[in-house]
């Protein structure tokens, strides 16, 4: 019974169209999971990488919570598999999920919709307690007939074997502004061993910078009744878009590249600026085609706030630095 409500869950998730139903269709999967598995994750596994901090199991179990981008991943990655099995019908493919936490609420909730002979996955966690989660939500699922790998290992480090061909990977290891988690550091590791034909997922994030009014931007929280983002709030009228920073897609790192930082160019100050005071990150994904997550859908997309202009005297010009070597975070340089 359990495997069958999942699936009718995961299909109500997948033909979702209004934000009401998005939302009302992702408590379901995390009621679902909150029912069926009843012990508590443990918050003292947060572990330090170089490239980020790895999130504890109950942070990474609180991520189901993030309804928009449960929904829009789900989404996403379930349009990329049926795209690599209708495109090569003989062949099966091979799937890579980095950071899979202790539900893989990524790919565990959508496996039944396909043929278990077509899938083969390795899910990676560094943490142990989340991958024993995982085997738990796959036996109580009835998904142990899948081709599924369960390796504890460091993504920032991992090494594909050689004998794995990957079609997909799947990673979402995010905070706002892409600071504090591995995100980068994985995505370089990761697509480095990747064919030219493999998708990687989320297939594209940008990074923008503008001058706003933080306080007045739609940012996104979740209070227990409801779920506030950009659809209930408004942009900030007077936000001015200065550049795109960066886009982070399979392009990027698709060579050896040895550099932890990402330096933007100068960009000139406004000379009055008490319309839009704060110099601001936004962070829009594209997951798969035309499946999107948009600035203050989710906690991921929130904005991020760098600096006020009413904290610096005698500069006209700002340049960012973007530094993921170790705990991912943003400086700035004034001229």
């Amino acid at each position: 019974m359990s495997k069958q409500e999942l699936t009718i869950i995961v299909k109500s998730i997948i033909a979702s169209n209004t934000l009401g139903e998005q939302l009302e269709a992702a408590q379901q999967l995390s009621f679902f999971y909150k029912k069926l598995i009843k012990h508590s994750h443990s918050d003292a596994n947060e572990t330090l990488v170089s490239g980020g901090i790895a999130l504890s199991s109950s942070g990474a179990a609180d991520c189901v919570d993030d309804y928009l981008r449960t929904v829009s991943f789900i989404k996403g990655i379930y349009k990329a598999i049926t795209k690599l099995l209708t495109d090569s019908t003989e062949k099966n493919i091979n799937i890579l999920y980095a950071g899979c936490g202790p539900f893989a609420t990524l790919i565990l909730p959508l496996l039944p919709l396909f043929d278990k002979g077509r899938i083969s996955a390795i899910l990676i966690d560094i943490n142990a307690s989340s991958l024993e989660s995982v085997q738990n939500f796959i036996t109580l699922i009835d998904l142990e007939e899948y081709d599924l790998q369960l390796i504890e290992s460091n993504a920032i480090t991992y090494a594909i074997p050689e004998d794995f061909i990957v079609d997909l990977t799947i990673s979402e290891t995010m905070d706002c502004g892409l600071t504090r988690e591995p995100q980068i550091a994985i995505s370089r590791n990761i697509i480095k061993q990747l064919s030219s034909n493999a998708i990687f997922i989320p297939q594209e994030i940008r990074i923008d910078l503008a001058y706003t009014f933080f306080d007045y931007e739609p940012y996104f929280r979740k209070t227990i009744n409801e779920v506030k983002g950009y659809k209930e709030l408004q942009p900030y009228p007077y936000k001015v878009f200065v550049d795109r920073l960066f886009t982070i897609n399979k392009e990027h790192f698709g060579r050896e590249n040895h550099n932890s930082k990402i330096e933007s160019a100068f960009y000139t100050l406004p000379a009055t600026f008490e319309n839009y005071p704060d110099v601001c990150l936004f962070t829009e994904l594209t997951i798969f085609d035309d499946v999107e997550l948009k600035t203050a859908e989710s906690y991921i997309t929130n904005p991020y706030c760098l600096m006020s202009m009413y904290g610096i005297r005698d500069y006209s010009e700002i340049k960012l630095i973007y530094d993921f070597g170790e705990i991912p975070k943003w400086s700035y340089q004034l001229q």
